[in-house]
């Protein structure tokens, strides 16, 4: 009994000594693979313990927290992957539903520089006449050199009716620009349409891609069929994109069912490949124009790639911008959260337009103010002669053109008559409800209604 009791003691301590060996063996190799990560996160919490014990103003812990989430986000040196904390994430979800408080442009950083993707219609900065393309070079006569998107997001941020001042440099003008806008909320109409009578064409107008937008269309369509319309012009121009699902169901309008609309494939490597395909019947199969410019980025480009490459239509205008980035939205609680680019977009021939754009079908190019006519511009501008000119309740007419350009020639302004005109047009519009389009000055419109109409 004591004998086979020994025998058993002896097993188990044998037994002991090979499991010690065993997982030591995988602990010291677990430790190993792991060692960077452990390593960092060390350090990490030996910095927050040594802030916390340390360091005379005692920050929160949210603050540091947060801090450390956005220095992460940094890190990834993409302007599209970023922390949402109380605030972004809360106009996040006002962006997609169509309402938040600003001044109404689009930004982007791109080389180092923040850059406007769109004035939104109908907001003051649309009014002030911010074009895309500028640079942003201070807000509030603050230098926001080096600063990331977020940072400068918020400073041209805040309380409804307070005004914020910027201070712009565009391409072609050798002084800053510098402007005051008054913030306001800004509520985003995702779809307007109309038909042009008198060449029986129909006309939608996308600003964005959100929730609202694929049913808005959809009522266009239907609008349009019922009148028998069938030639359409779609315009995204200076549309920055939004939601990929609304992209996608937006092409599904047009294409035919089964045709490829988008493939987005993850870090390679991962197998993350979906391939978006239109799963039922076009609701509208007549002839097709899309106007597309610098400003046309991320779900427009999806749409006008979906579009051009099925030959289903033909693309007008400049080339977009090249945001071909899918970004996912993950919820750290109810109310912060991390954007991350997940994956990249190709379209449906295998093209991947990041950081390319897509060029037209047929190259237009806005038409450029001439270098006199800057000078005549800012001119009027610093003497603030067109206020002085315009009052509410003014019609653009050919006597309010003619009394215009008799008006600068006698204050010595060096216009032409069509950059005179079109200036007079714009500000005369900022009283009333913009114009659904313009036939006048739009030569990119005008170009898309010949193609439409089979005349190029």
């Amino acid at each position: 009994m004591t004998r086979r009791f020994r025998e058993r003691h002896f097993h188990l301590i044998v037994l002991a000594f090979m499991l010690g060996i065993f997982f030591g063996i995988n602990i010291a190799y677990l430790a190993r693979a792991n060692e960077p990560a452990h390593r960092y996160l060390d350090y990490f919490h030996k910095v927050y313990q040594l802030i916390r014990t340390e360091a005379v103003d005692m920050p929160s812990s949210k603050h540091l927290f947060y801090g450390a989430i956005r220095g992460m986000m940094r890190s990834l040196n993409d302007p599209y992957s970023r922390f949402l904390d109380e605030r972004a994430f809360r106009e996040l979800k006002e962006v997609t539903t169509g309402k938040f408080v600003g001044v109404g442009i689009e930004i982007t950083s791109r080389n180092k520089e923040i850059v406007v993707i769109t004035p939104i219609e109908g907001s003051p900065a649309m009014e002030q006449g911010i074009m895309t393309g500028d640079i942003i070079k201070k807000v509030n006569d603050k230098s926001i050199r080096g600063m990331n998107l977020p940072d400068v997001v918020k400073m041209i941020k805040g309380l409804p009716g307070s005004s914020v001042r910027l201070s712009i440099q565009r391409e072609g003008v050798e002084d800053p620009i510098e402007l005051d806008l008054k913030r306001m909320p800004i509520r985003i109409k995702s779809v307007e349409y109309n038909v042009m009578d008198s060449q029986r064409i129909g006309y939608i107008k996308i600003k964005n891609f959100g929730t609202d937008t694929v049913k808005d269309v959809i009522d266009a369509l239907n609008s349009f069929n019922k009148q028998k319309v069938h030639k359409v012009i779609v315009d995204l121009r200076n549309n920055p994109g939004g939601l990929l699902t609304s992209a996608v169901e937006l092409s599904e309008l047009f294409i035919e069912k089964g045709q490829t609309i988008v493939t987005t494939k993850g870090r390679q490597g991962s197998g993350s490949v979906t391939e978006y395909k239109s799963e039922k019947d076009p609701l509208y199969r007549g002839e097709l124009v899309v106007l597309v410019n610098e400003g046309s980025a991320s779900a427009s480009e999806i749409f006008a790639a979906a579009i051009r490459d099925n030959r289903r239509g033909k693309l007008v205008g400049e080339k977009t911008f090249g945001k071909g980035s899918v970004q996912k939205t993950f919820n750290l609680d109810d109310n912060i959260a991390v954007a991350i680019t997940v994956a990249k977009y190709y379209t449906p021939s295998g093209e991947l337009i990041h950081g390319k754009g897509i060029m037209p079908d047929y190259r237009v190019q806005f038409e450029m103010i001439t270098a006199r006519d800057r000078k005549g511009l800012l001119t009027l501008q610093q003497q603030q002669l067109l206020d002085k000119f315009v009052t509410p309740g003014m019609e653009y007419t050919e006597e309010t053109k003619s009394r215009f350009i008799q008006y600068l020639r006698g204050h010595d302004i060096s216009l032409s008559e069509r950059t005179a005109h079109f200036i007079l047009k714009r500000r005369i519009s900022s009283f009333k409800k913009q114009a659904l389009y313009d036939t006048e000055f739009d030569t990119q419109l005008t170009t898309a209604i010949d193609v439409v109409m089979k005349k190029k």
